[in-house]
C-alpha cells in the first residue's frame, strides 16, 4: 500500500503544473483502487514510480506551480466505493459552491471508472460543468480509460486541459431501476466470459479474457441454455425488429469504435450495436482471430446497426456485462432496455 500511495500522491501533484489557459485556481481529487491489475506486481508499480518521478523532477525544474485549492487522494476499501467517494466529492462541493474548476482523477480499472462515472452521470448540471476527469489506465483491460499509456495520461493532466462530452449508456431493467455503462453493455457469450475472466484474472497472468475464450465457448451452451431472443432496434425514430433469434451475444457501445476485453475491436465502425447470431463451438474458434482485430463483420453470423436504443425481450436466465461487471438476468428483469444518454462528462482528451 505504500508504493500504491506513493503513486497516487505524485499523480496528485501533476495538476499543479498544468499549463491550461485560465491557470485558475483548481481543486483535485485523486480516486485509487488499490486491488487494480497495475498494482498487482511490485515492480510495475516501482516503474511507474520512477517513471513519474522523473517526470514530476523535469516539471518542478521548467514550470511554476498552478495554485491548488483542494488536494485529496481517496483509496477504495470495497466494491461500490468509488462510487461513494465520488458522490462525497460533489456534495462537498456543492455545498461549497466555490465555483472553481475541478479535475478528478481515477486510477484503477473498468469497474473503477464504472463507480466513478455513475456518480457524475447522476449528478446535477451546473456540478458537471465545472469538473473535468481523467481515467488512468490501471486496470486489466483498460477499455475505458481515457489513454492507453501513462506519458499521454501525463501531458494531458498537465496540458491546456482540453475536454469532450462522455455519454453513458442507461440500462433499465424490469421494475429494477437504472443502472449505467459507459463503454459497451452486452448479454451473451461475452458476458459469460467477462465474469470467467473477472473470477480468474488474478490467477491467470497476461489478458486472461483472451485466454478463457475458448473455455467460455465450449461451456457456455450447457451453462446458460440461451433461447429465442427478441431484439429491438430503434434510431432516429425508425424500428429494427429482429424476432427469435438465439445470439451469441447482443453488443451494444456509447458509440461506434469501440474495444472491450482488453483493446477487442468489438464495434470497429461507426456502428454501435453488433448481433452475432449462434455459432457452434469450433464456429466460435474460428470466428475470434477476426474478433481480434476487428473484421468479424465479414462473417455471415454478425450483423451492424446504428441505434441510440435497444429493447431485449427474453424469457430465461442469461448474463449481461457493463464495462466488463457482470450480472445474473433472470426471466423476471425482462425486457431489457439500453438507451444511449447525450454526453455530459467533461474527460480529457488531446
Amino acid at each position: 500500500m505504500d508504493l500504491i500511495s506513493t503513486y497516487a500522491n505524485g499523480v496528485s501533484e501533476l495538476p499543479g503544473y498544468s499549463r491550461a489557459a485560465e491557470a485558475a485556481p483548481l481543486i483535485v481529487d485523486v480516486i485509487a483502487n488499490p486491488h487494480a491489475g497495475f498494482f498487482k506486481s511490485k515492480k510495475t508499480v516501482e516503474k511507474l514510480i520512477k517513471e513519474l518521478d522523473d517526470k514530476l523532477e523535469e516539471l518542478r525544474l521548467k514550470y511554476p506551480r498552478r495554485k491548488i485549492e483542494i488536494n485529496n487522494v481517496h483509496f477504495t476499501e470495497y466494491a461500490g466505493h468509488a462510487h461513494k467517494i465520488a458522490e462525497d466529492i460533489l456534495t462537498r462541493e456543492e455545498k461549497a459552491s466555490s465555483g472553481l474548476e475541478h479535475l478528478l482523477i481515477g486510477c484503477g480499472g473498468d469497474g473503477t471508472s464504472n463507480e466513478i462515472c455513475t456518480a457524475l452521470v447522476e449528478a446535477k448540471g451546473d456540478l458537471l460543468s465545472r469538473l473535468k476527469l481523467l481515467r488512468l489506465p490501471l486496470g486489466t483491460g483498460n477499455d475505458v480509460a481515457d489513454t492507453k499509456s501513462f506519458a499521454e495520461a501525463y501531458n494531458l493532466i498537465i496540458g491546456d486541459q482540453h475536454t469532450v462530452k462522455n455519454g453513458a449508456l442507461a440500462v433499465s431493467l424490469a421494475g429494477k431501476g437504472i443502472r449505467y455503462a459507459f463503454n459497451v453493455g452486452s448479454v451473451g457469450l461475452d458476458a459469460y466470459i467477462a465474469d470467467l475472466t473477472n473470477r480468474f484474472k488474478r490467477i491467470i497472468p497476461g489478458h486472461a479474457y483472451k485466454v478463457l475464450v475458448d473455455v467460455g465457448s465450449l461451456f457456455y451452451e450447457q451453462a446458460v441454455k440461451p433461447g429465442p431472443m427478441n431484439v429491438r432496434i430503434h434510431n432516429n425514430g425508425g424500428v429494427t425488429v429482429i424476432k427469435g433469434i438465439v445470439p451469441s451475444m447482443v453488443v451494444m457501445g456509447v458509440s461506434g469504435r469501440r474495444t472491450y476485453g482488453g483493446q477487442m475491436p468489438i464495434l470497429p465502425g461507426r456502428e454501435n450495436v453488433c448481433i452475432i447470431d449462434g455459432m457452434g463451438f469450433f464456429a466460435k474458434l474460428r470466428s475470434k482471430k477476426l474478433l481480434y482485430v476487428g473484421t468479424h463483420g465479414q462473417l455471415p453470423e454478425v450483423r451492424f446497426y446504428s441505434g441510440d436504443r435497444i429493447d431485449i425481450e427474453y424469457n430465461g436466465r442469461i448474463p449481461m456485462q457493463l464495462d466488463g461487471e457482470l450480472t445474473w438476468l433472470e426471466a423476471g428483469d425482462f425486457p431489457v432496455s439500453m438507451k444511449i444518454l447525450p454526453g455530459a462528462i467533461n474527460v480529457l482528451r488531446p
